[in-house]
C-alpha cells in the first residue's frame, strides 16, 4: 500500500499555537492611538472631491487618447486590400 496523505503518521501543525491569541485586527482609532497619533474628523472634502474630479477627468481622456491611438493605428498599419471581385 503506497502512502498517502491520509495515511501518514505524521501529525499537523495547528494553525494558532496552544495558549496564543489569534491576530485580531485593531480599528484605526485604535491603532493611531497606540502609536501615539491622533485621528481627525475634519476631512477637507473640497479637496477630496477635486482631486476626484481631476483623477476620473484623467481616466477619461487616457481612454479617449487611446481610442484614437488604436484606430489610427488600424488606419496606418491595416493593408488597404480591395474587396474580392465577385
Amino acid at each position: 500500500m503506497a502512502n498517502t496523505p491520509a495515511s501518514t503518521s505524521r501529525r499537523r501543525k495547528p494553525a494558532v499555537p496552544a495558549g496564543a491569541q489569534p491576530f485580531i485586527a485593531e480599528p484605526a482609532a485604535a491603532a493611531a492611538a497606540a502609536h501615539g497619533e491622533t485621528l481627525s474628523s475634519d476631512m477637507d472634502y473640497a479637496a477630496h472631491e477635486a482631486m476626484y474630479m481631476r483623477f476620473t477627468g484623467l481616466v477619461k481622456w487616457g481612454v479617449v487618447c487611446i481610442a484614437i491611438l488604436v484606430i489610427f493605428l488600424f488606419v496606418v498599419i491595416h493593408p488597404m486590400v480591395p474587396p474580392p471581385a465577385s
